[in-house]
């Protein structure tokens, strides 16, 4: 049944659980939580919620933290967390489940997914009230949902509250990566002084800024017309044997033609080529594209 999910395939793991049923074996934990694993992965939300509460206890089966988790999970995860969170709080009330961290992760990610911000926040309030202590994935989802929301006093009062608390920062906390971070968040608003105080932060707890980090904080400068400061922290971030990344570059290059310094940029391009970086597709679509092509059609393959 698990390797039918795995392959995509839930429609034959459940009928093999059918099968499994008509041979009288007994159904433990195992085979009832893999089976709510193939009616999740089949879509059949509404249907797994019935037997993770009635099915399963006729079966012989007590559900466990597993259970509620792959249940939670499913709901949230087809914009569902309203009704995650009435299941969390019915079964917290009964004394079935355990509202544990990771079950609040859940369902507050999928609040912030969904564009409640205040619902989430919320439940991150009620859920420290209830003695359940946020880990580092907690803050950083969080953190996360309200700098993407423009919500940086709040996203700092956050950032604030876990130093207190103890849980220590991370790079996912205060990188511009695949989430939109603090120091993201702060160079969208052109909070740059704010940036700089996270960045003394980072490396008081011993998180050595890297590519990420510059590439975020170049981003912030040049998005608000600070070309010449955006050039002295990139000289800086090579003094410190930080290597410039494709997206770095990306970055500058765009800044560079959009301020009209043009021989600047191309300076900065053939600096690129030089230190062995690839040029990639990233280069040519950004919104300066039909200056890079001018360049390459003057420069590059003169007529």
């Amino acid at each position: 049944m698990d390797c039918c999910c795995r392959a995509r395939r839930p429609d034959l793991g459940l009928a093999l659980f059918g099968r499994f049923l008509g041979t009288g074996l007994r159904t433990n934990e195992i085979v009832a939580t893999t089976f709510l694993k193939c009616l999740c992965c089949a879509k059949r939300t509404e249907e797994v919620v019935k037997v993770l509460l009635h099915r399963m206890p006729e079966l012989g089966c007590v559900p466990n933290a597993i259970s509620y988790s792959i249940v939670l999970k499913s709901l949230c995860e087809n914009s569902m967390s309203q009704q995650a969170l009435d299941l969390l709080q019915m079964v917290g009330k009964e004394g079935g489940c355990l509202r544990d961290v990771v079950a609040y992760n859940t369902i507050i990610h999928g609040f912030f997914k969904e564009g409640g911000i205040d619902k989430a926040c919320h439940l991150f309030h009620e859920m420290m009230r209830q003695g359940v202590v946020p880990t580092v994935v907690t803050y950083n989802t969080v953190i996360d949902a309200l700098c993407k929301a423009g919500e940086m006093d709040k996203a700092e009062l956050v950032f604030q509250q876990m130093a207190r608390n103890g849980a220590q920062p991370n790079k996912v906390t205060c990188n511009g990566s695949k989430f939109s971070s603090l120091t993201d968040g702060y160079c969208s608003v052109g909070k740059m002084d704010k940036t700089f105080k996270l960045l003394d932060a980072m490396v008081s707890v011993g998180i050595e800024p890297d590519a990420v980090t510059y590439s975020a904080l170049l981003d912030g400068y040049f998005k608000n017309g600070r070309i010449d400061d955006g050039l002295t922290l990139f000289r800086e971030m090579s003094c410190k044997g930080v290597k410039p990344t494709t997206v770095t570059y990306g970055i500058i290059l765009d800044g560079l033609y959009r301020a009209g310094r043009t021989a600047a940029a191309k300076k900065m391009f053939d600096q690129m080529i030089k230190s062995g970086i690839t040029v990639t597709v990233s280069i040519y679509t950004t919104p300066s594209f039909p200056v890079y092509k001018a360049y390459f059609n003057f420069f590059v393959f003169p007529i």
